[in-house]
């Protein structure tokens, strides 16, 4: 398959630079590739960032969204004397909120599977802006709660999550049949699973999420309801 992309390369006009090319494939033992004629050698890799997203090869959604929530504390981190200036407004800085720190962290979030402990840190990471933004500090002891409710508060972090991870499933299934996007979201991989415990799949989280909302499939087909009850 490399030999045949190069040569349609060539006949463009192009020619694939082996020093700068790499590859990585999907649940299988990769190993670099040896290209004929002495045209150099592809190495493989156990991940790859593609349009900003982190896709590794065993399908885990952990290192994705470890960046997402570095990049947003570093957001907060670098908003810090602008949350305890005492002359910007919470309104303001609500905006701020949703202007730059959840659309960081939540880029990509429609095709997460949540653990409870990536919950916990995602919900630490909220409470982290909300609590200088009212400025109050962790030694003041102050509940969750009441910080929210202080900065007015109505939605949390994991919900605008959920409504997202929804929003994207009942999009994807009102395609018609035959689309890629449908296709891929209901493969299921063939033979027999492993012994053990299976894993948390994106799929597993979706049903607890329509549970959560009392959703039932073909729900989706109604497209304006469906909006209403993932809110």
């Amino acid at each position: 398959m490399t030999r045949k992309l190069i040569d349609e390369y060539e006949l463009w006009g192009l020619k694939l630079n082996a020093t700068k090319t790499k590859y990585m494939a999907i649940g299988d033992t990769s190993r670099d590739l040896k290209l004929e004629d002495g045209k150099g050698t592809i190495s493989h890799v156990s991940e790859n960032i593609y349009l900003g997203v982190r896709i590794t090869k065993d399908g885990n959604h952990e290192p994705e969204i470890n960046d997402r929530i570095n990049k947003g504390r570093a957001a907060i981190s670098k908003l810090n004397s602008i949350l305890w200036d005492r002359d910007v407004t919470p309104k303001t800085k609500t905006h701020i909120y949703h202007a730059i720190v959840k659309s960081t962290i939540t880029y990509a979030a429609e095709t997460w599977c949540l653990k409870a402990k990536t919950v916990v840190k995602l919900n630490s990471t909220e409470m982290d802006f909300w609590r200088r933004s009212a400025r109050i500090s962790r030694k003041d002891k102050i509940k969750n709660t009441i910080i929210k409710q202080k900065m007015n508060v109505t939605r949390s972090l994991l919900d605008d999550i959920k409504t997202k991870q929804l929003q994207w499933y009942g999009h994807v299934s009102r395609m018609e049949e035959g689309r890629l996007p449908n296709e891929v979201m209901k493969w299921r991989p063939p033979g027999r699973r492993k012994r053990g415990r299976p894993k948390c799949t994106r799929a597993d989280g979706i049903r607890g999420l329509m549970g959560e909302k009392g959703l039932m499939e073909d729900d989706w087909n109604d497209r304006s309801n469906w909006r209403k009850m993932i809110l």
